[in-house]
C-alpha cells in the first residue's frame, strides 16, 4: 500500500524531468517578423501557408519579406487494364524568395505523395484538400526552421 502511494507521488516528478519536447514546439517563440509581398501559383495551398504564417506577422525582431510561388501538379503513375487511372502522384513545390536588409535567398521546398485513385469524386476532392492542407503545414514548418537558422 505504501509502495503504491509512493509510486503515485514520485512517478510524475520523474516523468516531468525527462526533458521531452516535440520537434516543432519552439516554433512559436521565434523572434522574427514575416511580411508577405505576394503569392503566385496554387491559391489553395498559398492560403493555407498564409494562414500558418499569420502568427509571425507584427512581431519584434528581424523582418523578412517573402514572395511565395507554389506549383502543384497531379500526375498519373499507373493505369489498370481498363485504361482508367489506378494511382497517381501529388507534388507541391513551393519557392520562397526571401529578402532582408543584408540577405537575398531563395528556398525551395518540395512535398510529394503517391495515392490510389478513389472511385467517389467527392471523397477524392476532400482527400486531396486534406493533403494540400498537410502539405502546407509541412512546408510552413520547414520554412520556419530554415528562417530560424539564417
Amino acid at each position: 500500500m505504501i509502495k503504491k502511494i509512493l509510486i503515485i507521488f514520485i512517478l510524475p516528478f520523474l516523468v516531468q524531468g525527462c526533458g521531452y519536447s516535440t520537434l516543432y514546439s519552439n516554433n512559436n517563440d521565434k523572434d522574427f517578423n514575416i511580411n508577405i509581398l505576394g503569392t503566385k501559383g496554387d491559391q489553395e495551398i498559398n492560403n493555407y501557408i498564409l494562414f500558418n504564417l499569420k502568427k509571425y506577422t507584427g512581431k519584434e525582431g528581424k523582418t523578412y519579406s517573402i514572395n511565395i510561388d507554389t506549383n502543384y501538379t497531379i500526375s498519373e503513375i499507373s493505369k489498370n487494364l481498363e485504361g482508367s487511372i489506378d494511382s497517381y502522384q501529388l507534388v507541391a513545390i513551393t519557392q520562397f524568395k526571401i529578402e532582408n536588409v543584408n540577405l537575398r535567398k531563395t528556398i525551395s521546398i518540395k512535398e510529394e505523395i503517391k495515392i490510389n485513385n478513389l472511385s467517389d469524386s467527392f471523397e477524392k476532392r476532400n482527400y486531396e484538400k486534406s493533403i494540400k492542407k498537410n502539405f502546407s503545414n509541412s512546408i510552413t514548418n520547414r520554412l520556419i526552421l530554415q528562417l530560424s537558422t539564417l
